[in-house]
C-alpha cells in the first residue's frame, strides 16, 4: 500500500460527521473538494429544504389534499434531482413505485400543479415533467433557492377548487338553447 492511499475514518465528534483522515497528509483545500456532501449513516444522501409550515397545511384534514395528493407529493420531494431540475418520470412509472393507478397520479399530480405545490418544468411531444416548487421544498445551496424562488408562485392551501364538468342535464340543456336560438 502506497503512503498517499492510507487514511483512516473518524467521527467529528462535535458534529457527528464522518472524516477521511489523511496519515501522510494532503492540503485542506483538496480534502474539501473531496468531501461527501452529505453523508448520514446508514442511509446516505442529500437533504431538501422544506416550507415545514406550508407542509403542515398541506397534511391538515382541511387543506383539500387527499392521501394520494400527499404521496405523491412527498414522491417528488424524494426524488426530485437537486436544484429546478423536473423530475423526468412518467406517471405509469410513478403509478409503479407507489402501486396506486395511472389515472390517480395524474389527478393528484394536477390538483398540486393547480395549488401551486408542482410546477410544469416542460414538455416533450405529450408527456410533461414537472418540478417541486422552490417555495414549498428545494434540495440545493441556499443561494441556488433564493435564485429560483424570484420566479415561482407562491403555493396555494386549501387546494383550489378544479371547475367542474358541465353535467349532463347541463350539456343537454346548452343543446337545446342552441337549437332553440338556430330555430
Amino acid at each position: 500500500m502506497s503512503p498517499q492511499s492510507r487514511s483512516r475514518q473518524a467521527v467529528d465528534m462535535a458534529t457527528g460527521h464522518v472524516v477521511q483522515l489523511e496519515i501522510f497528509g494532503e492540503d485542506d483545500a483538496q480534502k474539501k473538494k473531496q468531501s461527501v456532501r452529505y453523508d448520514w449513516n446508514p442511509n446516505p444522501g442529500r437533504h431538501a429544504n422544506l416550507a415545514k409550515a406550508l407542509m403542515q397545511k398541506v397534511w391538515d384534514k382541511d387543506s383539500g389534499y387527499d392521501q394520494n395528493d400527499r404521496d405523491i407529493l412527498g414522491f417528488y420531494i424524494a426524488h426530485s434531482p437537486e436544484g429546478t431540475e423536473p423530475l423526468r418520470m412518467t406517471f405509469k412509472e410513478i403509478s409503479g413505485k407507489l402501486g396506486v393507478s395511472q389515472p390517480k397520479v395524474s389527478k393528484s399530480v394536477g390538483k398540486l400543479n393547480t395549488g401551486g405545490l408542482l410546477l410544469m418544468a416542460e414538455q416533450i411531444a405529450r408527456i410533461k415533467f414537472y418540478r417541486i416548487n422552490p417555495r414549498a421544498a428545494f434540495d440545493g445551496p441556499a443561494v441556488a433557492q433564493v435564485e429560483a424562488v424570484k420566479d415561482a408562485r407562491f403555493p396555494v392551501v386549501p387546494a383550489p377548487e378544479k371547475a367542474k364538468a358541465p353535467t349532463r342535464a347541463r350539456k343537454q340543456a346548452a343543446t337545446a338553447h342552441k337549437e332553440a336560438k338556430a330555430s
